[in-house]
C-alpha cells in the first residue's frame, strides 16, 4: 500500500484555454506545466475538456443555434495518439511533474470528454472516457466504456480520475475507492 504519510504539493488549473484553438492552448498548456513545477508541485490538475475549451454554447439555445461551432471544436479536440500529446508528455518529462489533462477527445469520428494522466517521465499512465456526459453534453460528447475506470500505482500513491459529475455519483465515485483501497 502506498505511504499516505507523505505530503505533495498539487497544483489545480484555474485559468482559460484559448478557446477552440488546440495548437495555442497546447502551449498554453505547456507554459502552465513549467510554472506548476517552478511553484514545486508535483502533480499539476487541468480541468475538464481544457483543450480545447468547454463547449459552453450548448447551454445557451436551440442546437439549430450551436451547430455553426461544431465543425471548428471538432476540428480542434486532441487526439490521444498526436503530436499535441506528444508535446504535452514531454513538457510534463523536462519539468519533472506528473500531469492530469482533462480534453475534449477525436477519435473515430467521435469525441469524449477524456482525460490523461502522464508520469513526471513523460509516459502515458492512463487514458480514459468519462462514463456518461450530463445533460446537454450528450448532445455533442460520446458515452466511455467503463473499462478504463481504474486506479494507478504512481511515486505519489494511487491515482484515479473522474471528470464534474463523475464526483456526485456514488457508484463511480465507491468503485474508485474501492480500487484504491484494494490489495495489489
Amino acid at each position: 500500500m502506498a505511504d499516505t504519510t507523505n505530503a505533495f504539493r498539487v497544483a489545480a488549473v484555474q485559468a482559460a484555454p484559448v478557446f477552440m484553438d488546440l495548437s495555442a492552448t497546447v502551449q498554453k498548456t505547456i507554459d502552465l506545466i513549467k510554472s506548476a513545477a517552478d511553484a514545486g508541485a508535483e502533480l499539476v490538475a487541468f480541468p475538464e475538456c481544457w483543450i480545447p475549451g468547454y463547449p459552453f454554447y450548448i447551454w445557451l439555445g436551440a442546437p439549430a443555434w450551436w451547430m455553426k461551432f461544431v465543425q471548428r471544436y471538432h476540428i480542434n479536440a486532441m487526439e490521444v495518439d498526436s503530436a499535441e500529446t506528444d508535446a504535452v508528455c514531454a513538457a510534463a518529462r523536462k519539468n519533472g511533474i506528473m500531469v492530469a489533462l482533462g480534453f475534449t477527445e477525436r477519435s473515430g469520428g467521435s469525441l469524449y470528454i477524456s482525460q490523461l494522466l502522464i508520469g513526471a517521465d513523460g509516459k502515458l499512465v492512463a487514458q480514459r472516457r468519462k462514463l456518461k456526459p450530463t445533460h446537454m453534453e450528450r448532445t455533442v460528447f460520446g458515452e466511455g466504456g467503463g473499462a478504463d475506470l481504474a486506479v494507478h500505482d504512481t511515486p505519489l500513491g494511487r491515482i484515479g480520475m473522474l471528470n464534474c459529475w463523475e464526483h456526485l455519483q456514488p457508484l463511480t465515485r465507491f468503485a474508485l475507492y474501492s480500487m484504491s483501497w484494494a490489495p495489489r
